[in-house]
């Protein structure tokens, strides 16, 4: 195993428990914390038998991760007075408005309320790579229920809701408006598109199969969640909010290091402190009927926290994606943290691995 980057000497635990996550066969994963703008760890690798090596430029498709980012970037659009979260979202995007949706406002679909939670036509994977066909597919699609009733996980629809929404107020997509609005001169390795082109490492499955298996069209399976697919250069190349942001560890931890900061010392990195203080309460604490369990989610459709995947602090926030990636911000230490694998973990919530690491962090801390 190899483990590189940088670590301070009392969190050199931290470093020796990574080691051993990377003794497993094909594993690659990065692990990283960012406080106050000072990089306290920064460490990644891979496993002996892989001849690719992994470095700090290294990215890997973050799944549900990438919502945290799109999220993140919407603050800037609240705080500037762009978007209200309490309009319909037909004020903004007025073909949404049809098929029964001129109720739904941006807030519904941020806390996952919204009705358009899956796509109800039969989709192939390729599909989710024309922007416009799914688009037009969600104008003319009727929600599954009134708004606010019921809560069901947006896997897939999310971020085209969300990030159509920016590109529609802004003229910029969700790849173009974090790097030229968001982030600007501060750079993040983190990227909605054109990731073809870049040091990405593939996905794999863990020993455990972690395909979701499933027979009606629900909002994880249509279309089906396929590594092939995911790993091929037509999807890095395409714009896929919800499921395609890819990064590195000490991206993620970077850009919520920004938002923890913001709250903290009202440095105004990407949002007022006053807005960002509203904006992470929670609007929505009920059994979601697609996760099976109770998400805090917040007004900006960030999550607050719930347990040890973000941390000790009741104030962290933050977001996780399927097969473990994760990254929160603590405002209370004034930090962001991220972890990063190539492995599919088996679960549908957090990687054992990354919260293991936390709670090592919040030892040492």
């Amino acid at each position: 195993m190899d483990v590189q980057g940088s670590c301070t000497d009392n969190f050199f635990p931290i470093k020796d428990l990574f080691k051993k996550y990377l003794e497993e066969v094909d594993e690659g994963a990065g692990f990283s914390v960012v406080k106050n703008n000072k990089i306290l760890i920064n460490i990644f690798g891979k496993s002996k038998n892989l001849k690719e090596d992994w470095d700090n430029n290294t990215l890997v498709n973050t799944f549900s991760l990438s919502k945290g980012i799109y999220c993140g970037c919407l603050l800037k659009l609240i705080d500037q007075n762009e978007i209200n979260l309490d309009k319909e979202i037909s004020f903004y995007w007025k073909n949404f408005g049809k098929s029964n949706k001129k109720n739904i406002t941006v807030k519904h679909v941020l806390s996952h309320q919204s009705g358009v939670h899956r796509f109800k036509t039969k989709l192939k994977s390729e599909d989710l790579l024309d922007w416009e066909k799914i688009i037009t597919l969600i104008e003319s699609q009727e929600p599954d229920h009134e708004p606010g009733k019921f809560n069901f996980y947006h896997a897939k629809t999310h971020g085209y809701i969300i990030c159509n929404i920016i590109k529609l107020i802004t003229g910029l997509d969700i790849e173009d408006y974090l790097h030229k609005e968001v982030i600007r001169d501060k750079k993040l390795n983190f990227h909605f598109k054109n990731n073809d082109s870049r040091n990405c490492y593939d996905l794999i499955y863990s020993k455990q199969n972690t395909q979701i298996q499933e027979d009606n069209l629900t909002a994880f399976n249509n279309p089906p969640h396929d590594l092939h697919f995911f790993n091929s250069s037509k999807f890095r190349k395409a714009i896929i909010p919800s499921l395609g942001g890819h990064g590195s560890s000490l991206s993620v931890a970077k850009f919520f290091d920004f938002l923890a900061n913001d709250l903290k010392y009202d440095t105004n990195n990407i949002i007022k402190k006053e807005t960002l203080d509203k904006l992470i309460q929670i609007t929505n604490n009920e059994i979601d009927n697609n996760l099976k369990m109770k998400v805090k989610w917040t007004n900006c459709g960030l999550i607050l926290r719930g347990g040890w995947m973000f941390g000790k602090n009741k104030e962290s926030f933050g977001h996780n994606g399927w097969g473990g990636s994760l990254g929160f911000a603590d405002p209370k230490e004034g930090m962001g943290v991220s972890f990063i694998s190539r492995k599919i973990n088996p679960s549908m919530g957090s990687d054992p691995r990354g919260v293991n690491l936390i709670k090592k962090l919040y030892e040492l801390l």
